[in-house]
């Protein structure tokens, strides 16, 4: 160093500080090059540390020393923590292309509403690392001062210089990338942001353009800044002063700091508050420069010694003084420097040589000093003394800039490297998926969305189960109603159990967008919807069927019965349209009185409401569908008994209340392992699981859909109170990938939630798994907010947030909900584009064209409609209504409301609703006499002004309103119609059923379209 520079240093006032501002000469992806300097950028990734365990930290910590020790010894870096925004036009082009159906559009745009309405703050932290210096600093400034004064520049780059700094930037790109920080390489456009929002403070990032250079560079720093003695002043292009900064140095910590704690200085940067003047507490952003330096042993020894040597020489000369009498701190001194200086030879002691800066800003002069006033007594509270840096607010400033240098080296400290990455500016809270839909928000030190993608787990090849846990009242089935959402905008099967018969909302939302969906509440007017003889293949029927008919019978006829039910299934099975009430009816005409006893008995009962949902006549109404879309069946009145209960003492409600929950839930398994329908994504929702776990048919049905749910292409949504009993089905618990917590109480459930999160049953975590929902007040509920473990075992606390007031008040499943009073029409499944025609072979070989009238006739032999009165008009008798033909393809669908679209119509408990139907079942004899349409008529009943305007469309009497607000379907090609779903004999007839791509010579001999099992069954290509 040079004697004049040693003179500046003495007085305070080093060369540093008289150094011009850095000249930019070219940005690309990963390097900053200034005239003087050339940089590496790189992101770091968010560590998930907010709810980690100790022993998970300290090895993160050690990890983070050791990679800091190996990557970065000795190099030049600056560490920067800064803050932008969460975007609603970020999220549009990050889900562009994830939804499919219905006015997704539309949806995706109501999130990002909501983004936009919270502002939410996202961090960034940014590390730069030198790379060389391009000219010496003395030359570099002469040559621009000579440049300037002559109208020329000397801002240039080679293309070869450039080759060799962007393969160095890779090289260090690959290091680090491997370390706990994840680096990777900071876009073009990042980098520019970050120079441009220190010159405007606000200011949109830069294009990207992969290099950066001439024009683009000028804009970035064409800013003004005018320093004040504690503070700047930064004003925009018309003058006006667009932000007040105030740069603080961080001047003294203590002698130790702990972490978890106040030691981690950094991370904390998110967690400080000012009061406002109405007392409530509001948010500092507060960023952060840290210019550092991790020295290598032999640099850390050296600086040891000159420390040393320093003291000892200060501790001889107060010797030779009048007082011979040496200060104590002299004394400490090179005590410590020995004891450091043995740490680093022995065990690998580390040291940092850091220089912190925290940057404040606000709009007003009076808010930028209550700001200062927050962030110094947030750091005090913590020993660390934070001071605004009097008549160096120039040179802070300009420190912190990217491709500037250390400008005030005598604001700094040398630490032990674990004191210094003990700051945790790398941690926070960060979990989910990397993309897809998002679902709330983080509640930790680093704000930012939470995406959440329920189908997400097959395509990853990873296990398909997410659960949601919780107390009532506090969210669950919400958020777990919104991931379902999600998956049927994004083209996905998405039947949901309601068993407690509150989750109607999710239909209205899901018709208010125009996604196809129904609300099917399991009742009379569904005779038949749960036979197993119409719900399964003709093999599995076989068995399954008498078994659910033998489950309705007292215990004393079951002896005698199995044979002869056995028997009568075998000859029924036989018929063009086996069902269970033909069954029955064979068992009512035997000739033995014991077998007609047995047929009595079930026909008694099945003939009551429920029970002829298991196996009455079939109504001929297609009830469960396996279109792309959201079906929520409803089982309100199911009685299912306890699980201490022999199958003797179970009463006649409860055995059917099991016969027909056996009969949904092998419509469902049936349905995700269709072979022909494992390209389409499926979700399949069941709330208050705990319903289920307690049945062996419940828990048979969801260990078998968690574990091939990843082969089929099926995922398991669920929701519970009990994660006890999820515990007792190990199966399950193996395929859980994601989980939602909620609150709970007592001590077993409570561990056992602590468990399958995968945290210690301890009194830190117990305690915040019971006030999870608690308000801060700790007088009220916080809805939706949960502790969330991704499929990646990250654990953080998450909001679950709803998009819009409207969702809100659709979704409620309180008792007052007015949803609560609705019923819904039978579904009835109508001819819809199929946006996954590209990504299906088998539609291919299914539906080559969008069916014209003509061929509906025989594709759809089975298509009723139903009629409604008008409130005016008197009821007319059944017989007294006319039948109406075979619709045209705008008849079929007259309007572009939603609900319509949607082939479904819900209507008050007084109303009925005028819906298309075709059922799954189709009946070949019907098929091939492609016979006129029948009309059956609804109850009479008042209709709702929906249905009202769709009839008056069609030119009907009694036709219901249309309603303006709902939006047309966007594609033109069928949409995953139902195909022919029949009880298949064997594999090839079924094979040549659903694909009519078969040889023409195994056709019958009259050229139909029929072909016959061994069996005897016959179906429809």
């Amino acid at each position: 160093m040079k004697i004049a520079d040693k003179l500046l240093n003495l007085v305070g006032v080093g060369r540093e500080r008289g150094l011009p501002p850095p000249r930019l000469v070219a940005i690309a992806d990963g390097l900053l090059v200034t005239e003087r300097s050339a940089e590496a950028w790189f992101l770091i990734s968010v560590a998930n540390t907010d709810l980690a365990t100790e022993a998970e930290q300290d090895a993160a910590l050690d990890a983070a020393v050791s990679a800091a020790a190996t990557t970065l010894g000795d190099r030049l870096s600056h560490l920067k923590v800064v803050w932008g925004r969460s975007t609603g036009q970020d999220y549009i082009d990050s889900v562009a292309g994830h939804y499919r159906l219905g006015d997704h559009e539309s949806w995706a745009q109501t999130r990002a509403d909501r983004i936009d309405e919270m502002r939410m703050p996202e961090r960034y932290v940014a590390l730069g690392v030198h790379l060389s210096d391009r000219d010496p600093r003395a030359t570099a400034q002469v040559r621009g001062s000579i440049s300037d004064a002559l109208g020329t520049t000397s801002w240039r780059v080679s293309a070869r210089e450039l080759a060799h700094l962007d393969e160095r930037v890779r090289k260090l790109a690959r290091q680090l990338g491997s370390t706990v920080w994840r680096a990777h390489t900071a876009p073009a456009e990042v980098i520019s942001w970050l120079i441009s929002r220190e010159m405007h403070r606000g200011a949109v990032a830069a294009p990207r353009r992969g290099l950066i250079t001439g024009a683009s560079l000028a804009r970035l720093t064409s800013g003004r800044v005018v320093p004040y003695t504690d503070h700047l002043r930064i004003y925009d292009t018309r003058g006006q002063i667009a932000a007040y900064t105030t740069v603080l140095a961080m001047t003294d910590f203590p002698e130790e700091l702990e972490t978890p704690g106040a030691g981690e200085w950094l991370r904390t940067l998110s967690e400080i508050k000012a009061i406002d003047d109405e007392g409530d507490e509001i948010d500092v952003t507060v960023e952060a420069s840290v210019r550092f330096r991790v020295l290598t042993k032999k640099t850390a020894r050296n600086l040891v010694d000159e420390t040393r040597k320093s003291a000892k020489e200060q501790r001889r000369s107060a010797a030779k003084g009048t007082a011979e009498e040496t200060a104590d701190e002299i004394v400490e001194t090179e005590r410590v420097m020995r004891e450091v200086k043995r740490d680093i030879n022995r065990s690998g002691l580390t040291l940092v040589e850091d220089h912190p800066r925290l940057l404040v800003s606000a709009d007003t002069r009076e808010d930028l000093e209550a700001y200062v006033d927050a962030v110094i007594a947030h750091y005090a509270d913590r020993g660390i003394t934070v001071a605004a840096g009097a008549d160096e607010q120039r040179d802070l400033w300009l420190e912190s800039l990217p491709g500037d240098q250390l400008r005030v080296p005598d604001l700094g400290h040398v630490r032990e490297s674990t004191a210094f990455f003990g700051s945790w500016f790398w941690g926070g809270a960060s979990i989910g998926d990397a993309t897809g839909p998002a679902i709330g928000y983080l509640t930790g030190s680093t704000p930012g969305l939470v995406r959440f993608d329920a189908a997400a787990g097959s395509a990853l090849g990873d296990a398909t189960t997410t659960l949601f846990l919780g107390r009532s009242g506090r969210g669950k089935t919400t958020a777990a109603m919104l991931g379902g959402l999600d998956s049927a905008f994004a083209g996905a099967w998405v039947p949901l159990l309601d068993l407690k018969g509150d989750a109607a909302g999710v239909s209205a939302v899901a018709a208010e967008y125009g996604v196809p969906t129904a609300l099917i509440e399991i009742t009379a007017q569904f005779s038949g919807a749960a036979d197993l003889l119409r719900v399964l293949p003709v093999d599995d029927a076989l068995l399954q069927a008498p078994s659910q008919l033998m489950l309705l019978l007292p215990p004393h006829l079951r002896g005698p019965a199995e044979a002869p039910v056995m028997a009568a299934t075998r000859a029924e099975i036989q018929s063009p349209d086996p069902s269970s009430w033909g069954v029955i009816q064979r068992l009512c005409a035997a000739d033995s009185e014991t077998v007609r006893t047995v047929g009595f008995a079930l026909r008694d009962l099945v003939e009551t409401g429920l029970g002829s949902v298991v196996a009455g006549p079939p109504s001929g109404l297609s009830s469960l569908t396996t279109n792309p879309g959201l079906w929520v069946v409803q089982m309100p009145g199911l009685t299912l008994p306890s699980p201490e209960s022999a199958p003797e003492s179970w009463s006649p409600i409860e055995r059917v209340g099991m016969a027909c929950l056996r009969g949904c839930l092998a419509w469902m398994i049936r349905t995700t392992g269709r072979r022909e329908f494992r390209g389409r994504s499926k979700v399949v929702i069941v709330p208050e699981v705990h319903l289920l776990t307690k049945t062996p048919d419940g828990a048979s049905f969801l260990d078998y859909i968690a574990r091939v749910g990843r082969a089929l292409g099926a995922s398991l949504v669920l929701d519970t109170q009990d994660p006890a009993s999820i515990l007792k089905l190990p199966g399950l618990v193996e395929q859980i990938t994601t989980l939602f917590a909620f609150s709970l109480r007592s001590r077993e459930q409570v561990d056992s939630l602590l468990e399958l999160l995968g945290r210690p049953q301890t009194a830190p975590y117990q305690t915040l798994v019971r006030g999870i929902n608690t308000a801060a007040n700790g007088k009220s509920i916080r809805h939706g907010h949960c502790i969330m473990r991704d499929r990646w075992d990250e654990v953080a606390t998450v909001q679950i947030d709803i998009p819009s007031q409207q969702v809100a008040t659709l979704l409620r499943t309180t008792p007052e909900s007015e949803h609560a009073l609705e019923t819904t029409a039978p579904v009835a499944p109508i001819d819809e584009p199929d946006p996954f025609a590209d990504d299906q072979d088998f539609h291919d070989e299914v539906v080559d064209s969008p069916l014209e009238p003509a061929a509906t006739a025989q594709a759809e032999p089975h298509r009723q409609v139903m009629e409604s009165q008008t409130p005016t008009a008197p009821a007319q008798p059944a017989h007294a209504q006319p039948a109406l033909s075979t619709p045209s393809p705008s008849q079929a669908n007259p309007t572009p409301a939603r609900a319509a679209a949607s082939g479904t119509v819900t209507t008050s408990s007084a109303g009925n609703a005028a819906i298309q139907d075709r059922t799954a079942h189709a009946r070949p004899q019907e098929a091939a006499q492609a016979a006129p349409q029948e009309a059956i008529s609804a109850p009479p009943t008042a209709p709702s002004a929906t249905s009202a305007a769709v009839a008056q469309q069609n030119g009907h009497p009694s036709a219901p309103a249309v309603d303006e607000r709902h939006h047309t379907l966007r594609y033109e090609s069928p949409i995953g119609p139902d195909e022919v779903y029949d009880q298949e004999a064997d594999e090839a007839a079924y094979n040549e059923a659903m694909y009519p791509a078969y040889d023409a010579a195994e056709s019958t001999p009259n050229g139909s379209d029929q072909t016959k099992s061994p069996s005897g069954k016959e179906h429809v290509a």
